[in-house]
């Protein structure tokens, strides 16, 4: 009986081997089809942690000046400049930190490009308030110094004032993309030639010009507004620097307080 039953198992057993040997690869190859159709296979992976770096402390609020030598303080004898003198009283009602990414004899197109850094776009992105200050170069610069220019004077100045509505737009717009929320501060343009003579009165007029295409160019965009200047320094050469262009730390401290009183209740 045990020689008969060993001989059974001696016949059964390859067979029951190979049955088992075949479920086996029959899973193995149902599961492998289910993960390459991309049904989960086991537990799913832990969630990779965000590598995103804060611009900005949370609790603390951020005042970002863009712009030409004027935003960069240039002319104030304690070296300053309006946006610091802003900055102060903004600090005074909490914690706050500020960048100022102004760049002497910065024209329009120069402010875009750097607009277009992803560095720069991060902090305009973060900030609560946007200083900007551009226009008094590229209209300066403009201003036709050599005699033997193919161009009149008038081309010459339609042209730039041309580039300048393109580049405001594109800066604005910028702005407005990455930062739809904050208010952004333009500052108009003012005359600091205001004696007496046809010359004076034709450059106000050139500058008041440019002022109400500023305007204009704002209208377009959600909380950008405009700070008046060209009365500020009208007929004010007290308000001027050594250089009589561009203000000393009067003229800085009369900006600050205009654009202090645009800013929102409670800033």
């Amino acid at each position: 009986m045990a020689r008969a039953l060993s001989r059974w198992w001696l016949w059964r057993l390859p067979g029951a081997i190979a049955v088992l040997a075949a479920l086996l690869f029959a899973a193995g190859f149902v599961f492998a089809l289910r993960g390459s159709l991309g049904e989960p296979v086991g537990e799913p992976p832990a969630p990779v942690a965000s590598k995103e770096i804060s611009v900005k402390p949370p609790g603390r609020r951020f005042l970002l000046v863009l712009g030409d030598s004027l935003a960069r303080g240039t002319g104030d004898e304690t070296g300053k400049g309006y946006a610091s003198d802003l900055f102060e009283s903004i600090r005074k009602a909490g914690a706050a930190d500020m960048a100022n990414l102004a760049v002497n004899g910065a024209e329009s197109s120069d402010v875009a490009r750097l607009l277009e850094s992803e560095n720069v776009g991060r902090l305009a992105a973060a900030a609560d308030w946007i200083l900007l200050s551009v226009g008094g170069n590229d209209l300066s610069h403009a201003v036709p110094r050599e005699a033997g220019m193919t161009a009149s004077p008038l081309e010459t100045m339609t042209a730039a004032r041309t580039r300048y509505a393109s580049n405001l737009r594109r800066i604005l717009s910028r702005l407005r993309e990455v930062n739809p929320r904050a208010p952004i501060y333009v500052l108009g343009l003012y005359d600091p030639f205001t004696e007496d003579g046809s010359r004076t009165r034709i450059a106000s007029s050139i500058i008041l010009s440019w002022n109400s295409l500023i305007e204009e160019t704002a209208l377009s965009y959600p909380r950008v507004f405009v700070v008046p200047t060209f009365d500020l320094f009208y007929g004010r050469p007290d308000r001027l620097g050594a250089d009589h262009f561009h203000p000393n730390g009067k003229g800085h401290q009369a900006i600050a307080q205009r654009i202090a009183q645009l800013l929102p209740p409670g800033t």
